[in-house]
């Protein structure tokens, strides 16, 4: 129980980050630099954070109860499979994310360039927290393939540093810069502000 806890808490924390992403690009009117739409980069990324999430369970699940080597064997694969799962979600998102950040601030919006909202450094912090994802899915990936009698798994220290260490980090961050700073709801009120004003301009230069 206590190692499939630790297994599964991260793919949460993943989550988290991509609908962080979506909100973002939907505060700063950015669907047009996305190469996602933001309805859809939730949906997909989360859908396959949830697979990864039932692999890694089952797999985990199959550990516990597992009375021979071919049991253990199988419930190891299956985790692998989950963990490779969530590398290959968390790599496209994060080019997704790097694309999104290049395009707006290349061709930003006006809603980008005049809100209040820290969405740019909320997204720097959806970086930090990525690699530390990233780097500790790898990590589980080279534990479970080396196996049980490996270096990495014989030796709790590596678990400390390479787990632990890299998820408090992440809890600690994401505690300093709450999301909920870039993506509140008074962030999309002053979108709407911000938005209607920009209309209303318009419409009195056309007059």
């Amino acid at each position: 129980m206590q190692s499939l806890l630790i297994l599964l808490a991260p793919a949460l924390f993943a989550a988290s980050i991509y609908m962080v992403l979506g909100r973002i690009i939907r505060i700063t009117d950015g669907e047009a630099s996305s190469i996602i739409r933001s309805t859809w980069l939730t949906k997909i990324f989360v859908g396959g954070d949830v697979l990864s999430f039932l692999a890694q369970s089952s797999g985990g699940g199959l550990l516990a109860k597992a009375k021979d080597a071919d049991a253990v064997k199988m419930g190891e694969n299956i985790i692998i499979g989950g963990l490779g799962i969530q590398i290959v979600f968390f790599g496209f998102f994060a080019i997704c994310a790097c694309i999104f950040h290049y395009r707006i601030r290349v061709c930003p919006t006006t809603i980008s360039t005049t809100i209040s909202v820290p969405w740019e450094r909320q997204l720097y912090v959806l970086y930090a927290a990525s690699a530390f994802i990233m780097i500790r899915s790898l990590f589980r990936v080279a534990e479970y393939v080396t196996g049980s009698d490996g270096v990495l798994m014989s030796n709790e220290v590596y678990i400390y540093i390479f787990d632990a260490t890299l998820m408090a980090l992440m809890t600690i961050i994401f505690n300093i810069f709450h999301p909920s700073k870039a993506v509140s709801e008074k962030g999309l009120s002053e979108r709407g502000r911000i938005r209607d004003m920009s209309d209303e301009f318009v419409l009195e230069e056309q007059k």
